[in-house]
């Protein structure tokens, strides 16, 4: 990710300091617990906020709430893609675009994740 995209986003209360990208990610969906047909589908969607432990996305499709994802995400102009797990906690349709999805990650049992690789490509940006 382009540091001189990034902004922190200050009036946010959460627990992490998120960061406001306006780049277009690459979703492929490796699994997910409530739609076996997603399998596979690959979206691009842009990232609206990162955190070190969230995502915050738009993209065409709406994700079921409280699902569990395994995402591949490779950032745009980057050749490293991120094998990540994460819930669904939010979604919601937006103007202009169609949903808004806020994605917590996390570790999964018996899952190999990218989480650890995420949080320092997330530290460096601060």
């Amino acid at each position: 990710m382009d540091v001189s995209t990034l902004a922190i986003d200050t009036a946010d209360k959460r627990r992490d300091p998120r960061f406001l990208v306006d780049e277009n990610f690459q979703v492929k969906i490796l699994f997910s617990s409530d739609n076996p047909k997603a399998l596979g589908q690959t979206f691009t969607c842009a990232a609206v906020d990162v955190s070190k432990n969230g995502l915050q996305i738009t993209c065409r499709d709406p994700l079921a709430i409280k699902s569990v994802l395994d995402l591949s995400i490779t950032i745009k102009d980057s050749a490293r893609s991120y094998s990540l797990t994460g819930n669904v906690k939010w979604c919601k349709p937006t103007i202009g675009i169609a949903h808004t999805v806020g994605i917590q990650l996390r570790h999964r049992a018996g899952t190999a994740t990218d989480l650890a690789d995420w949080k320092k490509l997330i530290k460096q940006l601060k």
